[in-house]
This record gives C-alpha cells, sequence and structure tokens, in this order.
C-alpha cells in the first residue's frame, strides 16, 4: 500500500503527457470518419475548431480548481451543492470515467481481433487488457503517469514519421479552400469531433496534486494543441490518401490509410500491422487513465473502500459490461452516449460550477477572489 499512501506530486511536464495520453488513444482511428461525413475537405478546420473549444472549457475547469487547490472536484461538489447532490454527482462522474473505460476497451478489443488475432475470443483479449491495466494502476497515480511520460513521445514520434510515408502517395486536389461550402457542415461536424477531445477534464481530480499549480492551464493546454494539431494531421492524412468519399465508407480510415503505403509493404506483408503496434501503447493509456479515475472518483466519494479494492471491485464490472453489445456497431452507440455525458462534464458542468461560485463570492460564503490563486 505504500505506492498509494505517499501523496503524488505531479510536474508541468508529466501534467502535459498525462493528459494527452488519456484524451488520445482508440478514437483517432476511426476520427475522421465522422469530421469527414459532415464537414468533408473541411473536417481538418473542424479539428481546429474543436481543440479551440477544449481550450475554453480547460480555462474554465482551471479557474475552478484554482478556487479549491487543496481539494479535488469530489470534496467540493459538496460543498458547493451539499452533500446529497454532490454525491449524485461524484457517482455520476465516476460511471462516465468507467463507461468510457468499457466502450475503449471494447473497441480496442474488436480492433486487435479483427487486424491481429481473427480466431481469439473477444473475453480472452479483454481479460488480458484489465489484467495489464489494474497492474499498471495497482500503486497509485505515478507510477501510471510515470508510464506516460517514459512511453509516450517515442511513440508519438515513430507513429507521425510512418504515417508521413503515406503521404507519398498523397493526392493534393482533394483538398479545397476551406469554407467553400459555408460554416454549418463545420459546425454540424463539432460535437462529434469533440468527442476525440474528452479527457482533459481530469484536470478536475488531480489539481490537488500539482507541483506548480500556476502553470496547470499551460501544461493542459500545450496537450490539447498537440492533440489538435495530431488530429489535423490524421484527418488532412486521410482526405489526401482516400478522398472523402472513401474515407467515410470505412470503419477505421487511419488503418486503411496506412495500406497505400508502398515502401513499408516491401518489407511487411501487411503494413497496418506496424499501425496497431504503435497505436496499442496510445490505447492503453487512455484505458489506464480513465479506470484508474473512475477508482479515484469513487474512492474519494467513500474512502471507507481502499483505493485498491475500488480497482478490484470494477474489474469484473469493466470486463461484463464490456461483452454485452453483440458487436462494433453496438458498442459504438455505448460510445456516443458516453461521449454525451462527456460533453456536460466539458461544457454545462463547469459553466454551472462557475456561476456558483461567482454567486457564493458575492453572498459572502467564499474569500475575495483578489486572493491569490483563487478565481478572477
Amino acid at each position: 500500500m505504500q505506492g498509494l499512501e505517499q501523496r503524488p506530486a505531479i510536474s508541468p511536464i508529466q501534467l502535459v503527457m498525462f493528459e494527452f495520453g488519456v484524451f488520445v488513444g482508440v478514437g483517432f482511428l476511426f476520427m475522421p470518419r465522422g469530421a469527414i461525413e459532415k464537414a468533408r475537405e473541411d473536417a481538418w478546420v473542424t479539428v481546429i475548431l474543436a481543440g479551440i473549444c477544449a481550450l475554453v472549457s480547460l480555462w474554465m475547469i482551471n479557474r475552478i480548481a484554482r478556487t479549491f487547490p487543496n481539494d479535488t472536484v469530489i470534496e467540493y461538489n459538496c460543498k458547493i451543492f451539499g452533500n446529497f447532490i454532490g454525491n449524485m454527482l461524484n457517482i455520476t462522474l465516476g460511471l462516465y470515467y468507467l463507461f468510457f473505460s468499457i466502450t475503449g476497451i471494447r473497441i480496442m478489443a474488436e480492433v486487435v481481433r479483427a487486424e491481429m488475432l481473427p480466431f481469439t475470443p473477444i473475453g480472452a483479449i479483454i481479460a488480458a487488457m484489465m489484467l495489464v491495466i489494474i497492474y499498471s494502476g495497482w500503486n497509485g497515480l505515478m507510477p501510471i503517469i510515470r508510464i506516460f511520460e517514459s512511453g509516450l513521445p517515442i511513440t508519438l514520434i515513430l507513429m507521425i514519421l510512418f504515417f508521413l510515408l503515406a503521404f507519398f502517395r498523397a493526392d493534393w486536389t482533394q483538398l479545397q479552400i476551406p469554407f467553400q461550402k459555408g460554416v454549418l457542415p463545420i459546425l454540424n461536424a463539432l460535437p462529434q469531433t469533440i468527442y476525440s477531445f474528452l479527457g482533459y477534464e481530469v484536470l478536475f481530480l488531480y489539481y490537488p496534486f500539482l507541483t506548480r499549480k500556476e502553470n496547470s492551464f499551460t501544461s493542459g493546454a500545450i496537450a490539447i494543441v498537440a492533440g489538435a494539431l495530431f488530429y489535423a494531421f490524421l484527418v488532412l492524412g486521410t482526405i489526401v490518401t482516400l478522398g472523402p468519399d472513401v474515407s467515410i465508407t470505412q470503419t477505421y480510415p487511419v488503418v486503411d490509410m496506412t495500406k497505400t503505403i508502398e515502401v513499408v509493404r516491401q518489407f511487411v506483408e501487411r503494413a497496418e500491422l506496424l499501425l496497431i503496434m504503435l497505436w496499442l501503447p496510445l490505447a492503453y493509456t487512455t484505458h489506464l487513465g480513465f479506470f484508474f479515475s473512475s477508482a479515484f472518483t469513487f474512492h474519494r466519494t467513500f474512502p471507507r473502500l481502499a483505493m485498491r479494492w475500488w480497482m478490484v471491485l470494477l474489474l469484473p464490472i469493466v470486463y461484463i459490461l464490456s461483452l454485452i453489445p453483440d458487436n462494433l456497431i453496438d458498442m459504438l452507440k455505448w460510445s456516443d452516449l458516453v461521449g454525451g455525458a462527456g460533453l456536460f462534464f466539458t461544457v454545462p458542468y463547469p459553466l454551472i460550477l462557475f456561476i456558483c461560485i461567482l454567486l457564493s463570492r458575492k453572498k459572502g460564503n467564499l474569500p475575495s477572489a483578489r486572493k491569490k490563486g483563487e478565481l478572477t
């Protein structure tokens, strides 16, 4: 229990890696399809706009967290809304993280089975993933962050270099001058694209553990900007290699983009297998971050049960629920519902907290905003 008893200390660089690793994972394999389906050639503009929306939301979350620098959102939910409503919000937040893990793990298992292990039962793949996740999170938050910190940079660099090979066969005539079809298609694709950025709201949970809280927004912003550029890079690559019409018909357009890399296919029979091997660490960090955040949320809400017991309790729940959908299409429907809950916790929910804090200040229930480290 030593790893869980020590108070985490997250540096600014570690926060960048943690936030980036949480929201860049499973979704980028099929994210271009949804964006291109509605925004067509302007899908990359939608990605940039979604990143800007995420930055605004992050700013609001950061300002709220600075009001309670020593508390997680679990504690100040009860301070602001009372114990009953606050605990209901805490449970909902924990379930959101839990179901995000469920959908992500099932989708990850479907990709692995389709591309690498076609004869392996889906339950066996999910079980292996869950054992690795609980092993990594057994000693608390800091070992998880160190996994992110040590593995993400090299994985991301190799993946970008790999995708650049696809641009050798790019047809740049597929691109058009932005906004030729108006702004409406770009806005229609925005909600679904924002789903791919969900995860930065973990700042609500881990803000008290930052070593330099004054840099929290900068660190989170770097992660979001890096993620937005990476997503835009993938969307552009999908458009110029496959074309919009083909992209919207593929389940995993990013995987199909790698099949056009002739250079790699001269040495490896299936270039997409290299992509899957590079993608697995990114997908793994997402599930690990959300699963641990779910257990962390329930532990802070009901502290009588130890953190490790919460992980043990949630493990079979994730496994059983991830097997319920019959196929990938059904699981993607679950994913859309979870994404809707994520939008609530990244837009309306921070706004409600923000307004409640301002009203509490006017009533004198909270200190003045002029004090250092508080809401301004």
